[in-house]
């Protein structure tokens, strides 16, 4: 093989592990970012707040069903703890599926159905159960991926709407 045809398959060989480099980091993108949702659900149903909080980014924007937008993590841990531990307390049952989720360099987007699951806490018996959207912005912040907006519309919940109030 002549130098010319051995410097071509180089920089064809060159280019195409540059280009399974770049798919190789998306599919790990998607993977951690998905592990980030899976942590921010697993400590919503543990009502571990403050690990709520830090799966967010510095300024990040949260704007749920039934509650004022809350923006920057200080903000939105105080929220946790105010606001929302008085509708979620560790007594429902989150199905979070279908992601579709996509990167593009250091920000990402991410579309999520959530089922949740509420019981009457003295029989364990199951009551209802809510539908709802998550409609995700992630940014990648000193290297590790973070919501920076948290988005949530019920779809299908309690006639007359609102969370339910007295269970627990």
């Amino acid at each position: 093989m002549e130098t010319q045809q051995m410097e071509a398959r180089i920089a064809a060989l060159e280019e195409t592990v540059k280009h399974l480099a770049g798919r190789v980091r998306g599919a790990e993108d998607v993977k951690e970012i998905q592990e980030l949702q899976y942590r921010y659900l697993n400590a919503l149903m543990a009502t571990e707040w403050d690990l709520c909080a830090d799966c967010f980014a510095q300024d990040a924007l949260v704007d749920v069903h039934l509650h004022d937008p809350v923006r920057g993590q200080a903000a939105i841990r105080e929220w946790f703890k105010g606001d929302l531990s008085q509708t979620h307390a560790g007594k429902e049952g989150d199905v979070c599926i279908h992601p579709v989720i996509t990167v593009d360099g250091d920000k990402a987007k991410g579309d999520w159905l959530l089922y949740m699951m509420y019981f009457y806490p003295r029989t364990g018996q199951s009551l209802f159960w809510v539908q709802g959207r998550y409609d995700m912005d992630y940014v990648r912040e000193n290297g590790r991926w973070k919501i920076a907006v948290m988005r949530w519309q019920e779809l299908l919940g309690l006639p007359g709407g609102g969370p339910p109030t007295g269970l627990w």
